[in-house]
């Protein structure tokens, strides 16, 4: 069997600047010491990459981002593994931030919109995929829309991914994914909100969940469903399974970028030629490593093999 190995490409649409701050027993309306926890670049397609340089695999971060921050992002993000070439905007970038309370274990986000992306900013993305992507690569969208690119001309982003035979995986909201519903995706990944958003209906069981998957793989390829505390779900053409990795409480240290750590999990096994039940487990043991570290692409490889050991997954019937 010959080892389908891509060119990983991540697109970030709105990158973000997440501050986490350390609140015990926060409280809304209240004068209240806390800690800096992180100030780090963020975004979902920019923890995908970070994820996947820790498990060295080559990708390259492309999207935009205001120029006073571009050379923090390149900065923090270039290594050996990932190369950062994001479209710089005199605009600033936004920032988030996350309240942890690690006294109740709650989380509060609170994110911010973005700048306004120009139709030039629009074009030289059109012209940079049209570059990168090739049947030999893999194109992963993930996150939010910026302000001034509409869900059509995100569609047409994928789709010049499209006609270049690349294989597309999305990780957006739940109306993104329903307008790319109609493309042939490769891959999307839904947590169960989105999933509730693509089918119209609320999803809670596990029963709604198996059959809104598989509802979904007449569409797409692959449906990876990040389900919390629950685990995750994988639908593809071939196999459906559900998995779940054991951590006790106190492990949890943080679960910002979980979901993404997934899907880099998925693709980094993917990328080393596994099976889907091979790369559900490192998709598994990818998201774990990464809440039982401080964030997203700050674990330790080790510890992501260590984690695939405690991985369970069972097929569906």
């Amino acid at each position: 069997m010959s080892i389908y190995s891509p060119n990983i490409v991540t697109v970030s649409l709105n990158p973000s600047i997440d501050k986490g701050l350390e609140v015990p027993n926060f409280t809304i309306g209240a004068h209240q010491r806390g800690r800096r926890l992180f100030r780090r670049p963020a975004g979902k397609a920019v923890n995908v990459a970070r994820t996947l340089g820790k498990l060295k695999i080559p990708t390259m971060l492309i999207g935009f981002i205001g120029k006073a921050q571009q050379d923090y992002f390149e900065h923090y993000i270039n290594n050996d593994w990932v190369s950062c070439q994001l479209f710089a905007n005199v605009k600033k970038t936004r920032e988030n931030i996350t309240i942890i309370d690690p006294v109740n274990r709650i989380e509060t986000h609170i994110r911010d919109v973005g700048f306004e992306v120009s139709p030039a900013d629009l074009n030289r993305m059109r012209k940079k995929l049209s570059l990168l992507a090739r049947p030999d690569t893999l194109v992963a969208f993930s996150g939010s829309l910026p302000p001034g690119l509409s869900i059509e001309d995100f569609i047409e982003l994928v789709q010049i991914c499209q006609m270049n035979k690349a294989r597309v995986a999305v990780d957006c909201s739940g109306k993104v994914l329903k307008a790319c519903e109609p493309l042939g995706l490769w891959m999307i990944k839904p947590n169960i909100e989105e999933l509730s958003e693509l089918t119209g209906q609320k999803v809670f069981t596990s029963d709604e969940i198996i059959a809104a998957g598989r509802a979904l793989r007449e569409k797409v390829s692959v449906v990876l469903v990040s389900a919390g505390q629950e685990g995750a779900y994988l639908f593809t053409e071939s196999v459906d399974l559900r998995g779940k990795l054991t951590i006790e409480a106190s492990e949890v240290k943080n679960t910002v970028g979980a979901g993404d750590a997934m899907l880099a999990g998925y693709i980094a096994g993917v990328t080393l030629g596994k099976d889907s039940a091979g790369c559900f487990i490192d998709a598994l043991a990818t998201a774990g490593a990464t809440i039982t570290a401080r964030g997203p692409g700050e674990f330790k490889p080790e510890a992501v093999e260590a984690l695939r050991q405690r991985a369970e997954i069972s097929p569906l019937v």
